[in-house]
């Protein structure tokens, strides 16, 4: 029997074997979400003029010796002022209306409450330092500067920025197509349907969701039935459909396991066993061009190495550079022993005790738990350099949605 392959070299093993992923034109609208095939730079100077950060009056600063200054016009946002300051005028300004120094001479805006006014005059002024409540033209973005670096996802915060500095169109990486199928003669996919025997298929529906969360499209390929015949025909017929081949089952040693034995025949396998718990019998390789991976059938075995291992190289392959995902690192609330030289995940929650914040172990570690996924916030690390975690012992923490993101 091989030796098992650990966490971190799994990683390192399907990081180095990524492919350039493809690109596409989306408009501005259709980005959110995308990750970035090129820089962005500006094509203009964001704000495009200076203007007013203030309700207020506008000022030449050299003439603000002066005690008595003349109404002569009003700048709004969008109709600016457009004349030539005398000596003893200013002008109404509104909060966002454009201040043209170049054109107009105003370099200072005073507010509202710190004029006095009668009538259409200006008969006493707080005097401010040159140049007070205007936003300068650029303060924000200068045109040209680089503004989002190629490889960030694209988030609904970044959209404002993407329209302020004019951008239209822009290059992305395409999304993922996932072929997602799952084996077994006991599944049962038509919940009306199953016989006395038969079990539903819990994975896929999970999967399909969490794969779509991450920005891929995904083709399901339904249920392959324990039959090699079968398994290979419904493989090579969807290749050219997908950009990676992800399975439920079918990869464990049994004599009923028909997906090793096809990528034995057909493929080529990179590693196939980890040293992780849940998840051991975890495959990667690639079919053809396409790469594969072939999850526990487990129902949690597959949702956590999905969240452990696949979503970091399905992150890399889209393209985004800082796929990196920022864990927590928190006290536990109990006390464990693992094997060393494992890797292990269990479920948990952080909650608080005695004005305290502290992990919580979900009660029961089964494999075969689903609600220990559905009742937890996220997964524990438990390293592998350790045998014995006790109470008090500063662990990862990775809350799901966080990984989502």
């Amino acid at each position: 029997m091989k030796k098992l392959v650990s966490f971190d070299y799994a990683k390192k093993i399907m990081f180095k074997n990524i492919r350039k992923n493809k690109t596409e034109i989306v408009s501005l609208q259709d980005v959110e979400d995308r990750v970035l095939a090129e820089n962005i730079y500006s094509r203009v100077d964001v704000p495009h003029f200076s203007n007013s950060a203030v309700d207020g009056f506008g000022f030449k600063y050299t003439k603000l010796k002066k005690k008595e200054y003349n109404i002569v016009g009003e700048s709004k946002p969008g109709s600016p002022f457009l004349k030539k300051l005398k000596d003893g005028e200013a002008i109404k300004v509104y909060t966002g209306a454009y201040v043209i120094k170049e054109i107009t001479g105003i370099d200072t805006v005073c507010m509202e409450e710190n004029c006095e006014l009668i009538g259409k005059k200006i008969i006493n002024i707080k005097i401010y330092n040159k140049g007070s409540n205007i936003r300068i033209k650029g303060e924000d973005v200068k045109k040209n500067k680089l503004v989002f670096k190629s490889g960030k996802k694209i988030r609904s915060v970044d959209l404002s920025q993407l329209c302020s500095i004019g951008t239209t169109k822009i290059k992305v990486y395409k999304k993922l197509k996932i072929g997602l199928f799952s084996t077994g003669d006991e599944l049962c996919s038509d919940f009306e349907k199953r016989n006395k025997y038969q079990i539903y298929d819990s994975n896929k529906l999970a999967l399909a969701s969490l794969f779509k969360k991450i920005g891929c499209e995904v083709i399901d390929l339904g249920i392959i039935k324990d039959c090699l015949t079968e398994t290979k025909k419904r493989i090579q017929k969807n290749l050219n459909k997908i950009d990676l081949l992800v399975t439920t089952g079918g990869v464990s040693n049994s004599s009923t396991d028909n997906v090793g034995k096809f990528l034995k025949e057909n493929g080529k396998i990179y590693f196939w066993r980890l040293s992780i718990k849940p998840g051991r019998p975890f495959v990667f390789g690639k079919v053809g061009k396409v790469p594969f991976i072939g999850l526990p059938g487990n129902p949690v075995a597959a949702i956590i190495t999905f969240f452990m291992l696949v979503i970091f190289y399905v992150k890399k392959l889209s393209g985004i550079k800082d796929y990196e995902i920022i864990c927590r690192y928190l006290p536990c609330d109990f006390d464990v022993k693992k094997k060393k030289g494992r890797t292990e995940w269990v479920r948990g929650s952080i909650i608080n005790k005695k004005r305290k914040i502290v992990l919580k172990r979900f009660k029961s570690t089964g494999s075969g738990i689903i609600s220990s996924i559905s009742q937890s916030e996220g997964i524990i690390e438990l390293d592998k350099k350790k045998e014995y975690i006790k109470k008090g012992s500063i662990l990862k923490f990775f809350r799901y949605e966080d990984m989502l993101n």
